[in-house]
């Protein structure tokens, strides 16, 4: 996060922390990254001032020797609702987070990669809505799901899918660890 923040004062564009980095953030589960991930418009000016502040393109990822992590700019915009996003104050800067609703969507979509496995993606979704489950905007979410299905109508229907089964699954959980499941999903 003190890098994003970082990066956050370098730039005159605001990157928006996603992927593992906004998971940990969220779910407060460990994680160890080896990357930032962050979106951002991202042309010639940016590349201008990562590499006047001793960054250098290494395939996907920008590097220098001054942080032991990589900086990757997988999109150039946000997938999701930008006034939904977290600033989080780190030090004496902040960083700009996928809100959580949209993280959760992004978790959900990777899972249909494999549907059957159960694997990364899918614990991520799973993560994120069991550290999350009051927070989640189910009718945000919902939305999004049918936006999505105007578009891709065989993606949408395997992420509701996925987000039935997370859901089953969380809710089951909760009423066997506190007897208090409120069925919503």
């Amino acid at each position: 996060m003190l890098v994003a923040a970082a990066l956050r004062e370098l730039l005159e564009v605001e990157p928006i922390v996603v992927g593992g980095t906004a998971e940990e953030f969220w779910t407060r589960d460990e994680y160890h990254p080896t990357d930032l991930d962050v979106v951002l418009p991202f042309g010639r000016d940016e590349e201008r001032r990562l590499r006047d502040a001793g960054f250098r393109r290494e395939g996907r990822h920008w590097t220098t020797d001054r942080i032991p992590i990589a900086i990757e700019i997988p999109d150039s915009a946000l997938d999701g609702d930008p006034a939904r996003t977290h600033l989080e104050s780190v030090g004496v800067g902040a960083a700009r987070i996928i809100g959580v609703d949209d993280l959760y969507l992004d978790r959900l979509r990777q899972a249909t990669m494999n549907e059957r496995a159960e694997g990364v993606e899918y614990h991520s979704a799973l993560a994120v809505m069991s550290a999350r489950y009051e927070d989640l905007d189910r009718r945000y979410i919902r939305a999004r799901l049918a936006d999505i299905a105007h578009r891709q109508p065989r993606l949408a229907e395997t992420m509701r899918r996925i987000h039935r089964r997370i859901g089953t699954r969380v809710r089951r959980l909760l009423t066997t660890t506190d007897g208090d499941a409120s069925g919503r999903g």
